[in-house]
C-alpha cells in the first residue's frame, strides 16, 4: 500500500510519447475508462508503462471489471485544472489490479475535450446578482459545468451562484454558473413554468476544483458498483 501511494506522488512526463500527439501524462493522473460509446467502465489512476501505453488502477485499489484482450477502449484523463482530453486505445496485459491501454491515440474532436456528466438530481438553491434565492434541481453535474431546473428566469450568459450538497458527508458547494442554454419547462397542470439551465462553471479555485471531481468519481463508482449489484 506504502509503494501504491508513493507511486502517485510522481508526476513525471511520459517519455517516449510525441508531445504534438499527446497532452501531459502523469503518473496518478484521474482518468475514467469508457467503452468506444461512452459508457463508463470504471474510474482509476494513471500510471506510466511506456511509449503509447499506461496502465490504469482502481482508485481505491480494488478490483476491476474483466477486460477481454484487445478490446477498444476511451481513456478520459482529468487535467488539475478539471479540463478533459480523450485518448482512445486497445486492453493489453491486464488483470484484477490494473488494465494496460496500448496503441494510445489522442481523439482529435470536439469530443475530447467533453466533460462526463454525472445524474444526480439533488435539491440546492440559486443565487441571483441581487442576492435574492430560490430554490432548484440539480440535475447533472461534470467537472465544467450543471444541469439546473428552476422557477427563476435568467438570461443567457448571465451569472448566478449555485449552491448544492453532492455527498451527504461533504461541505456544500457553492459555485458560480454562467447560463449557456436554456429550455422552458412546463408544469403539468399548473400555469408556472420552469426553466431548465445548462451552465458553465466559472472561476473555480483549484481546491474546489479537485473537490467536486472528488465528488463526481465518488457518485460514479457508487453507480458502478450499484449496476454490479443487480
Amino acid at each position: 500500500m506504502a509503494f501504491f501511494k508513493s507511486l502517485f506522488k510522481k508526476e513525471e512526463p511520459v517519455s517516449g510519447v510525441p508531445p504534438e500527439d499527446f497532452p501531459d501524462l502523469y503518473n496518478g493522473m484521474k482518468a475514467e475508462v469508457l467503452t468506444p460509446a461512452n459508457a463508463l467502465i470504471f474510474v482509476g489512476r494513471i500510471r506510466l508503462s511506456g511509449a503509447s501505453q499506461v496502465d490504469v488502477l482502481g482508485e481505491t485499489g480494488g478490483f476491476l471489471p474483466r477486460a477481454l484482450y484487445n478490446q477498444p477502449v476511451k481513456l478520459r484523463c482529468f487535467q488539475r485544472d478539471g479540463d478533459t482530453f480523450t485518448l482512445t486505445g486497445s486492453v493489453g496485459p491486464n488483470d484484477p489490479k490494473f488494465w494496460r491501454i496500448e496503441k494510445l491515440k489522442s481523439l482529435q474532436n470536439s469530443e475530447s475535450r467533453s466533460f462526463f456528466r454525472q445524474n444526480i438530481g439533488v435539491d440546492g438553491q440559486v443565487i441571483s446578482a441581487s442576492g435574492q434565492k430560490y430554490s432548484c434541481k440539480v440535475l447533472d453535474v461534470s467537472a465544467g459545468g450543471a444541469r439546473v431546473l428552476t422557477s427563476k428566469l435568467f438570461q443567457l450568459e448571465a451569472a448566478f451562484q449555485l449552491e448544492a450538497s453532492l455527498l451527504s458527508t461533504e461541505e456544500p458547494f457553492s459555485l458560480t454558473c454562467r447560463v449557456k442554454r436554456t429550455t422552458v419547462r412546463a408544469e403539468t397542470a399548473s400555469p408556472m413554468k420552469k426553466y431548465e439551465y445548462g451552465c458553465q462553471f466559472v472561476d473555480v479555485p483549484p481546491r474546489e476544483q479537485e473537490r467536486l471531481l472528488q465528488a463526481i468519481f465518488t457518485l460514479q463508482r457508487k453507480v458502478l458498483r450499484a449496476r454490479r449489484e443487480q
